[in-house]
């Protein structure tokens, strides 16, 4: 008989990652639900559904970035 994976000695964190792995998850609410409304950051790949996003926002463009990408942005010396 085959067996699963020896999980009892997982930490809390480990646990979650085994479960939630190949799942699109909001970094905010920690939600999968929804996956259809849930932005990819095109730089560092931060999911946000839209809903969650800090920014009141009803169009979501086709490239987007998460509000850390987008201060790292703003910092930026331009040349």
């Amino acid at each position: 008989m085959a067996r699963g994976p020896n999980v009892a000695g997982l930490i809390e964190d480990d646990a979650v990652s085994v479960i939630t792995e190949g799942l699109v998850v909001c970094e905010i609410c920690g939600s999968g639900s929804a996956p259809h409304l849930i932005a990819n950051c095109a730089r560092c790949s931060a999911r946000e559904h839209w809903y969650c996003m800090q920014v009141l926002t009803f169009l979501i463009p086709r490239i987007w970035f998460c509000n850390s990408c987008q201060r790292k942005a703003n910092r930026a010396p331009r040349s």
